[in-house]
């Protein structure tokens, strides 16, 4: 399967470490409304700064509505201003790979050169 920014994350020894078989439900802290602005990778955002760090490519995803919203509450007023929802996805191994690190609460999906995130993320309000 090839991943977005493939180029990229090729370049970087073991990236990514591991995938985690199976369907997850992912939450993702996002800007008012489900776009591809939200769900640009911090080695895009920041470059060069993180070029050479492996979950830099991927998106930081939470495996549950009070993991991420805790992330958002914990964000700065002023990166607040930019990100106020929480959208949830339903990804399969299809999808891309998804690296749980030593956060178990936490992932970094690495999307599929194919993937939809618009189609495939849904703002949510933790009622679900």
């Amino acid at each position: 399967m090839k991943l977005k920014f493939q180029k990229n994350i090729e370049k970087i020894k073991d990236c990514p470490a591991n995938n985690e078989l199976g369907e997850k439900t992912l939450f993702r802290c996002i800007e008012s409304k489900v776009n591809e602005n939200s769900f640009v990778p911090q080695a895009v955002l920041l470059k060069p700064k993180y070029q050479d760090k492996c979950i830099a490519w991927g998106l930081s995803v939470f495996n549950s509505f009070d993991s991420a919203n805790q992330m958002l509450k914990s964000l700065s007023k002023n990166k607040r201003t930019n990100y106020s929802k929480i959208a949830q996805g339903v990804i399969n191994d299809s999808h891309g790979i998804k690296y749980g690190g030593s956060n178990k609460k936490h992932y970094t999906f690495f999307p599929s050169e194919e993937f939809n995130v618009v189609e495939n993320f849904q703002i949510v309000d933790g009622n679900e």
